[in-house]
């Protein structure tokens, strides 16, 4: 074969790739061998894989990475990583991860908004989280004594603008429960001197604390189910500095707790918590009261540190007398 004619052929066969085009020349190139497209790890993938303390804290995985607008989520044997772009990633582990799982996690409380922090006395730990439309932004503090207790809603606003754990409520003992009458919701915590607090919310009268001998007294009367109904005021102290008192809504008529050193804590309500005003409190003849409202013949009686009150339930005639 010639030249000239050589060259004719090797012009022919460049023709149909030529024709096919550069996807054609393209698709004519393997890739190497064992070359293999890499997945860019996620945030929390990141922050979990290179942190060797957090895994030791977190355990394995126990389901897939969740999406729930701006926000992931994935949740661990022992706790949860969170990631936005506001807060990056963030954990809860130990008995607070597990009061979240046990409270609803992520459907109830959302996102952690930051890692688990140390509290300001150094006693305890907490978490704050974003929440839900059902409680708002949230809290769940712990302490050994206390173990992992979640606050939100209502209650969660008075307490922090008490102080929160280092005010006189102290730390949550007990986590947001709604009420037994389903008309609020409550917390308990441990209170001045360790000697117990509550704080009740509803609708009608917002939120406010009970402590002390006066919770004490409330309690062994029901709590809010029972003649006094839920708390309106904080407890207050007494004009003359010596005794403490809270009011509270009633479930007929409003009522009343009041305390003394001398007399202790007892309630009265309605037309006889009214007379009593009318004769000046505790400052009048009567004093504080020594007894909750009895039956006595002639009627229901209240005593007090001076004498008593008797309403005639038949006429409802009020009369008070000196002992």
């Amino acid at each position: 074969m010639n030249t000239r004619n050589w060259g004719i052929m090797l012009a022919a066969a460049a023709v149909p790739l030529a024709l096919a085009g550069p996807a054609a020349t393209a698709a004519a190139a393997p890739e190497p061998a064992g070359q293999v497209q890499q997945q860019a790890f996620t945030p929390i993938e990141e922050r979990y894989w290179n942190d060797a303390g957090l895994r030791q804290l977190l355990g394995d995985p126990v389901d897939s990475q969740q999406s729930d607008g701006d926000t992931t989520y994935q949740q661990y044997q022992y706790g949860w990583l969170f990631h936005t772009e506001a807060t990056g990633v963030t954990e809860i582990h130990g008995d607070i991860a597990a009061r979240y799982t046990d409270i609803g996690g992520y459907a109830v409380l959302g996102a952690a908004e930051a890692d688990e922090r140390v509290a300001p006395d150094r006693v305890g730990r907490y978490n704050q989280f974003a929440g839900s439309d059902a409680t708002g932004p949230a809290s769940i503090y712990w302490t050994d004594a206390t173990g992992a207790q979640g606050v939100w809603g209502p209650i969660r606003d008075f307490w922090e603008s008490k102080g929160w754990e280092v005010g006189y409520l102290g730390y949550p003992t007990k986590t947001t429960t709604a009420t037994a009458d389903g008309s609020g919701s409550y917390n308990h915590f441990v209170g001045p001197n360790g000697d117990g607090a509550s704080v009740y919310w509803s609708e009608e009268t917002d939120a406010h604390s009970v402590q002390g001998a006066i919770r004490e007294a409330w309690a062994a009367q029901g709590w809010e189910t029972g003649e006094l109904g839920y708390p309106t005021t904080d407890e207050q102290v007494a004009d003359d500095g010596v005794g403490r008192f809270n009011e509270f809504s009633g479930l007929q008529e409003t009522g009343a707790l009041y305390w003394s050193p001398e007399s202790g804590a007892h309630w009265l309500r309605g037309d006889v918590l009214r007379h009593w005003y009318d004769l000046d409190r505790y400052s009048g003849y009567l004093g504080y009261p020594t007894s909750d409202p009895h039956e006595v013949e002639g009627g229901v009686q209240v005593d007090f540190q001076g004498g008593y009150i008797l309403r005639d339930p038949a006429t409802g005639a009020i009369s008070d007398a000196p002992w």
